[in-house]
């Protein structure tokens, strides 16, 4: 109890005196930044065909599994054990390859996405140090890590980054 006081205490001292001391804070929504300016939206257009193509034959194995346990339904009355046993384990094949083709498409994703977005995001990020520089900030925050209760539109520099951004880098 006298820890959580001391602690309590601590913190209302903390943010009394933040107003003497704390500059202008600015927030930018980084995420919204990177998928908003046109050559975030451009990469994320090329990410997008390339999960297509890339779905489609992870599409083709999920297919599989039910093509072969339609077989197996139909040749349980005809076929023997051991041609069951068979599509059995060539079911069980199909529905780890649809499962593995799966996971390795997530991972592929994220890691493309990463590929496509690292340089967006260091652009974003440099121009949002350069606008708040310019515009008398002490510190640009990232939106996405800190629970706000309440912000003012004032210091959210998301748009201005975003119009910095396209002016300064256009897409062809």
């Amino acid at each position: 109890m006298q820890i959580t006081a001391r602690r309590v205490f601590f913190l209302i001292a903390l943010f009394a005196a933040l107003p003497a001391t704390a500059g202008k804070v600015g927030f930018l929504d980084t995420d919204r930044a990177i998928k908003s300016v046109k050559e975030g939206q451009r990469q994320m257009q090329a990410l997008d065909t390339w999960a297509n193509e890339r779905a489609d034959e992870v599409e083709r194995l999920r297919q599989r599994p039910v093509e072969i346990a339609s077989q197996i339904d139909t040749q349980r009355r005809i076929a023997s054990e051991e041609v069951i046993r068979g599509l059995e384990q060539d079911l069980l094949q199909a529905r780890r390859d649809f499962e593995d083709a799966t996971r390795a498409l997530q991972r592929d994703f994220e890691a493309k996405q990463k590929e496509l977005m690292a340089q967006v995001a260091t652009r974003v990020r440099d121009l949002a140090g350069e606008y708040a520089e310019a515009n008398g900030f002490d510190a640009i925050l990232p939106f996405e890590t800190i629970p706000l209760v309440y912000v003012t539109e004032e210091v959210i520099i998301t748009e201005a980054v975003i119009r910095l951004y396209d002016q300064r880098y256009p897409v062809d």
